[in-house]
């Protein structure tokens, strides 16, 4: 008889235990209605481009009026595209022991950021009916997204590749912030005999600062005339750079001529960025 006392004793006192515990949850959570709280000083954050998700809650602190501080719980929810140069905006959410939950935003700008730039590996020069091509040419790179070269665009062409001449061309590349850089081209068409000249540079595109000064004649890799006793002289190139606004940003050219034995003249474009 007394064991079965001791029994529904212990089993009293545990079902008494088990309630206690649910009442305590249940009023935990139905008690604790309010949401957490944000601190910032509002300023705009200035950080690099490598700063990462947990960086960029730096400088934010979280209160609960029952959990106490819980800023180490802050994480960001979502980053904007640009609203402006090299700003956007972070939404930050928190939570708390009840799953309340608050959201702030504040403004945020990269110190280093740069736009997205191209790179041509040969040049936008082509023979008559030889296929046209862009894509196996130019790259693009971003300081955010790294290779970005997926998300070329040719946005613009007139260029046909049955008649020689020059035509217009703009590809286009946007990066993951919304920002667009956009690269015009010359698309050269050529009728060449076997015997004709070629100028080849050894690159096709270069990014230059405003007012900087460049020796373009440094960018001739080879001048080749198949009718020509000897090799050919790099002085006897000629470079036009009358387009090129060294002080103004923007894109510009630079033309290399060589006429040959043959009669026949070779050209090159070099791009210049003047940023």
């Amino acid at each position: 008889m007394l064991r079965t006392i001791r029994i529904l004793l212990i089993v009293f006192f545990v079902l008494v235990l088990i309630g206690a515990s649910i009442l305590f949850y249940y009023n935990y959570t139905h008690n604790d209605v309010s949401k957490p709280v944000f601190q910032s000083d509002g300023n705009t954050m200035e950080v690099p481009v490598s700063v990462t998700r947990k960086e960029l809650c730096a400088g934010l602190r979280a209160f609960d009026n029952v959990d106490g501080e819980i800023t180490d719980r802050i994480m960001v929810q979502n980053i904007s595209r640009f609203v402006s140069e090299s700003t956007f905006r972070v939404r930050y959410i928190v939570f708390d022991n009840a799953s309340n939950y608050s959201t702030c935003e504040r403004t945020v700008r990269y110190t280093d950021y740069v736009p997205p730039k191209f790179r041509l590996s040969k040049p936008m020069r082509f023979n008559v009916g030889e296929t046209v091509t862009f894509m196996d040419r130019i790259t693009a790179e971003d300081c955010i997204d790294k290779n970005i070269s997926d998300k070329l665009l040719l946005t613009e062409s007139n260029v046909s590749n049955t008649t020689p001449g020059n035509y217009r061309a703009v590809v286009s590349v946007t990066n993951s912030m919304g920002d667009t850089a956009v690269l015009p081209l010359t698309v050269l068409v050529q009728s060449r005999s076997p015997s004709a000249p070629v100028i080849d540079l050894k690159e096709y595109l270069v990014y230059q600062a405003a007012g900087q000064k460049q020796d373009f004649r440094s960018y001739l890799a080879s001048v080749t005339d198949p009718l020509a006793e000897g090799d050919v002289s790099e002085k006897s190139v000629k470079i036009n750079t009358k387009s090129l606004d060294r002080n103004t940003p923007g894109v510009y050219e630079v033309y290399y001529y060589y006429t040959g034995t043959s009669g026949e003249t070779a050209s090159a474009i070099l791009t210049v960025i003047v940023e």
